[in-house]
């Protein structure tokens, strides 16, 4: 049975703060029996871009049904428009969320509980360590935003431990700032100036802003602590790359995040939560503040710089990029990538999941998903899952304790995602970002060529015909239309075939195939239409005939089905599921509402068909299908001779469960399919068609068809003659 999922949402997945979280998170998680998934941006922008939005819609993974709780990382999201979308998208959510870090206004209207460092005790405890240890009384406090709350709660604390101490709060000695080496700096710059004098010590509220005023003073020749001592809140890893290392308070983010775990198990549970207590933190020592540093921890933190600066340097001279803008389809892509997936460190796997019309400009991208392990060293044959279908890589690889789902996209349209899982408590870096930024542009650069290619082989030019059929365009067939003759004995119908409903390899090589079926698909429109009727192709996958006929709508969209069969160029390339079609009758429905209605069900095919590929052993069945409808005359030997003879029993019972239909009739279907074409589109007699479909009594045969169809073999041929 598969384990429960966890779902972090985050606006950055590998900051220093989110990877302390996630360790937490995950490895609690663990313990209780849940596996994590963790939804988050590439860019994570600071300001508002358009271009980038779209990157947002990662978080609608939160809607898959396979998640039983959220838990929400409140300050990984840096710009208010994001951070209003992704409430947006929580406030629709169905199962428990929790949020963690400051309670944010865009996210007030989410009523959820917000779990937290006690910011005010640990800024105080701070101030407190600057009095007792080192005597300052004069200290200068250093904080964010004056609009933000958490720069308040942090100074209240700074304040606290003043009064309690005997020493005067003057607001004066309070800067505001804004999170960021820009704030640092430009303190740093008006001490400098004189501007004012500078104190004995500077409490930061957190480790960027010490950051900005270490390297002024640093380059003002301030010695740092001897003429004045800085100190900061949160700690992050980037002291190293300063001097001298930075004196901080260590926030215990892996403490918060298992206490959240924690929290989300009881919650799904039904368990009554233990009181959350905030964890404390733990002062780090290094050269900022007159006490000794810890070598220990500083040695450790530039251990792990130099391996990110390994790592970045093997990406700086990938040739990746270069080698994705020359590929030519996506095999020769997945294998591109798959050679660079060692610039990722520790993925235990790794999986490309493209929305099945990722190509495609003109449909909406939601639904089924191609899938593939990119790993050369992995099987990477496509597998077909639902978009909300989080569980089906945790079955895969099972034992792996996280999975990181990043969006891939390029300006408004988003193409999948890239899935990363790892066998432990870990995550990626930036040198993945950027490389996941490189696929993403390698393939906006290979559906552009390949579109490219396309549309200079199908391009229309004349005003009413479609130039690489001949049938009519959309122009032409409303045209046709509107001088119909309604004074005849048979009906109007009105029908629709809609091709490539699932994706298609993207190559030069199969663009021809692609443009080969659609030239076949077109001639068995003209047969079908002969020459009294009229078709036209209305989109590049989208054929309509408006034709006239005793049948019903029913058997005609059957019968255009069946006809496509037997064009070897369509069935070669398109299989058995690749298309679709439809019938109404026009009565007095105008040309939009017919096509409306055929619109409708076709999408309502489609999703029957969609439903249909989730199952585990559907790319097996429908080969053995495609096998029985282009050769049906073989289902006349035993079923063992076409069905594995290892697996018999176990495809015979998925078949029906895929299909809908058992083996065995399907074999008597697709025999009756290959006769309803000859009677429908030849003169040939009845004793030549049943020796065509195999029969060798031509009275069996008509008795079966009879039996299948509802009426004889030449009531059916009448329906269809003019």
């Amino acid at each position: 049975m598969p384990k429960p999922l966890i779902a972090i949402v985050t606006g950055i997945a590998n900051g220093f703060a989110e990877q302390e979280l996630l360790r937490g998170i995950i490895a609690e998680n663990q313990k209780n029996g849940y596996s994590t998934v963790v939804f988050s941006n590439i860019y994570n922008i600071v300001q508002e871009d358009a271009y980038l939005e779209c990157e947002r819609r990662i978080y609608e993974l939160v809607y898959s049904q396979d998640v039983s709780g959220v838990i929400l990382f409140c300050e990984s999201f840096v710009e208010e428009r994001a951070r209003r979308a992704v409430a947006s998208m929580l406030q629709k959510a169905t199962v428990p969320v929790i949020g963690i870090g400051s309670d944010l206004s865009e996210f007030a209207a989410l009523s959820i509980p917000c779990l937290n460092t006690d910011d005010v005790q640990e800024l105080e405890e701070l101030t407190d360590h600057l009095i007792d240890v080192h005597g300052f009384t004069d200290i200068l406090m250093l904080t964010g935003m004056r609009e933000v709350e958490v720069s308040h709660q942090r100074v209240k604390g700074y304040e606290q431990s003043l009064i309690r101490h005997g020493i005067d709060y003057d607001p004066d000695k309070v800067i505001f700032g804004d999170f960021w080496t820009t704030s640092g700096e430009k303190l740093a710059d008006s001490l400098i100036r004189g501007e004012r004098p500078i104190p004995q010590a500077i409490l930061c509220a957190n480790d960027h802003m010490a950051y900005g005023l270490l390297r002024r003073f640093s380059e003002a020749g301030i010695a740092v602590p001897e003429e004045v001592t800085v100190v900061a809140y949160e700690y992050s890893d980037h002291r190293m790359y300063y001097s001298p290392p930075l004196t901080c308070c260590r926030r215990d983010r892996e403490a918060l995040g298992r206490a959240a775990a924690v929290q989300m198990h009881c919650l799904i549970s039904g368990m009554a939560a233990p009181t959350f207590v905030p964890p404390k933190g733990s002062m780090v020592y290094g050269a900022s503040c007159p006490c000794p540093m810890n070598e220990r921890q500083m040695l450790t933190e530039q251990r792990d710089a130099a391996e990110r600066r390994n790592y970045y340097d093997l990406n700086l001279f990938s040739t990746m990029e270069y080698r994705l803008t020359l590929c030519r389809d996506m095999t020769e892509f997945i294998r591109i990538i798959g050679d660079h997936v060692w610039m990722i460190r520790n993925e235990r796997s790794m999986y490309l999941r493209l929305f099945a019309d990722w190509y495609d400009p003109d449909t909406t991208q939601d639904g089924l998903m191609q899938s593939r392990c990119i790993l050369p060293w992995e099987d990477t044959s496509i597998f077909e899952n639902d978009r909300y279908d989080l569980q089906t890589l945790f079955e895969r690889e099972p034992g792996a304790a996280v999975c990181y789902y990043t969006p891939v996209f390029s300006g408004n349209r988003l193409f999948g995602d890239m899935a990363v899982l790892y066998d432990t408590p870990d995550g990626y870096d930036d040198v993945f970002r950027h490389w996941l930024k490189s696929v993403s542009i390698g393939l906006e650069f290979l559906r552009l060529k390949n579109d490219i290619h396309y549309l200079l082989s199908c391009q229309t030019v004349s005003e009413y015909r479609d130039t690489l059929t001949g049938l009519y365009n959309e122009r032409g067939l409303k045209r046709a239309f509107s001088a119909r003759s309604e004074h005849e004995e048979a009906s109007w119908y009105c029908v629709m075939l809609r091709l490539f409903l699932f994706p298609y390899p993207v190559s030069e090589a199969d663009i021809s195939q692609k443009t080969d079926a659609l030239l076949g698909a077109s001639k068995i429109i003209g047969s079908f239409c002969g020459r009294h009727d009229f078709a036209g192709r209305t989109r590049k996958d989208t054929f309509v005939c408006f034709v006239r006929r005793r049948a019903e709508a029913e058997q005609l969209s059957d019968l255009l089905y069946v006809m496509l069969l037997r064009e070897k160029r369509c069935i070669s390339y398109l299989g058995t599921d690749g298309y679709a079609c439809t019938a109404v009758r026009c009565d007095t429905a105008s040309y939009d509402e017919m096509l409306h209605q055929c619109e409708s069900q076709i999408t309502a095919s489609y999703e029957q068909l969609k439903d249909s590929r989730k199952n585990r052993y559907y790319q097996e069945l429908i080969e053995i299908r495609n096998l029985i409808y282009a050769t049906p005359e073989l289902t006349f030997t035993q079923d063992d001779a076409i069905l594995p003879e290892d697996r018999t029993e176990l495809y015979r019972s998925s078949y029906k469960k895929c299909f809908g239909i058992t083996f065995h009739q399907d074999c008597i279907t697709a025999r009756i399919a290959k006769a309803k074409y000859y009677l429908a589109a030849t003169q040939l007699e009845l004793a030549d068609i049943s020796e065509k479909c195999g029969y060798l009594d031509h009275k069996y045969f008509q008795r079966q068809f009879t039996a299948v169809v509802g009426m004889p073999a030449l009531q059916y041929r009448s329906l269809f003659q003019r």
